[in-house]
């Protein structure tokens, strides 16, 4: 071999090493989560979070019990419901199908670019996938969307707290009657900044429905029942009374079926999603262990300085919240303690009898 000819097999060798690097940073680039994807998306960080709800909460529904947790990979999730003028992109495509019906609830013309901003509906689940498959996502799974509405600092009854929605909160109860643009409420967002989670439409996710799914879920990712005949719809919708609007509540609808009460969102993982500020990681050790908050109390527990009576209290953890456990039970004042922290990075102790442990 001539050096002409070494100096092009080199230089091949060169073309072909940088298009293998170029193509690794972009394919690492998207699963990071790519600029342009990722507009208008809430980062999940990886962690532990509880799903469902306790037994005591007489108000959600049978289905949704029992609270329990599950670890979630990082993940990303849209703020808003997807809009008629984002999905008119993947009909005009070739890869959506026109919605079943071009009503709404009340509006005649609602397929139309004079409601573009307000959330597509009367989609089936197969046009949902479809759709955020098509703009490079997922729908999301039930875990998933219900760890977004809830946030991660604590049990709630809706998005917001467990106070009924004031009609600057959410889209509920009939009132206006139909669809509202989904920036509309951002007051009703929960702690993850995810809007409309409670009201306004209901949204398909991605599991099979089964109503007895939460006493046996998968404990890392869970994804829902192997098959089934319909599928899980989140949220309530501008149509539900006070008795739908529970955080935790789980529809179900046929996938080849639609409704003008239904839309969606789209989610993606993330490889490196940010935690939020303030959120405290506890570093992991074989010693350590996990629990809920399950107290009497209405407000949660007390998590005190130090073990005992008359302590100075450090916060107040929420029932159905996760805390860590380091160290205990250890007896002080007839009573039996443990040192704990929150996911908001408060410390202390607390007793023991009102967290209940977790195996894992």
């Amino acid at each position: 071999m001539t050096n002409k000819e070494n100096r092009y097999g080199w230089a091949l060798i060169g073309v072909l090493c940088a298009l293998i690097l170029t193509t690794a940073v972009m394919a690492q680039g998207a699963a990071a989560g790519n600029p342009a994807l990722m507009e208008n998306m809430a980062k999940m960080p990886a962690g532990k979070y509880s799903i469902g709800a306790p037994d005591a909460d007489y108000y959600a529904r049978e289905e949704s019990k029992p609270l329990h947790l599950v670890e979630l990979s990082a993940y990303s999730i849209d703020k808003y419901e997807v809009t008629i003028r984002a999905y008119k992109k993947c009909v005009e495509a070739g890869v959506c199908a026109e919605p079943t019906s071009l009503s709404s609830q009340t509006r005649k013309n609602y397929y139309s670019d004079a409601y573009g901003a307000y959330p597509v509906v009367n989609v089936t689940w197969e046009d949902a996938k479809n759709y955020c498959e098509f703009v490079g996502k997922r729908l999301p799974t039930e875990a998933e969307w219900e760890r977004a509405g809830m946030g991660i600092d604590g049990y709630r009854k809706f998005p917001w707290g467990d106070f009924l929605p004031r009609p600057y909160q959410a889209n509920t109860s009939g009132v206006p009657g139909d669809t509202e643009i989904g920036s509309g409420y951002p007051s009703g967002a929960s702690s993850s900044g995810v809007v409309d989670m409670m009201g306004n439409v209901a949204e398909w996710v991605s599991d099979w429905y089964d109503p007895g799914y939460y006493a046996v879920s998968e404990k890392k990712d869970p994804v829902g029942p192997a098959d089934g005949t319909e599928k899980v719809v989140r949220g309530a919708s501008f149509a539900s009374n006070y008795a739908q609007e529970h955080l935790t509540n789980r529809g179900h609808l046929s996938p080849t079926e639609s409704s003008p009460m239904i839309g969606f969102r789209c989610a993606m993982d993330t490889q490196a999603a940010t935690p939020y500020d303030g959120l405290f990681v506890p570093t992991e050790s074989p010693d350590q262990s996990y629990g809920f908050v399950q107290s009497g109390q209405r407000e949660g527990i007390f998590i005190l300085k130090n073990p005992g009576v008359d302590q100075t209290l450090e916060c107040i953890a929420a029932n159905g919240s996760i805390l860590t456990v380091y160290e205990g039970p250890i007896e002080r004042d007839y009573t039996f303690w443990i040192r704990v922290s929150t996911k908001t990075g408060c410390q202390g102790w607390t007793l023991a009898s009102s967290v209940l442990n977790l195996q894992w």
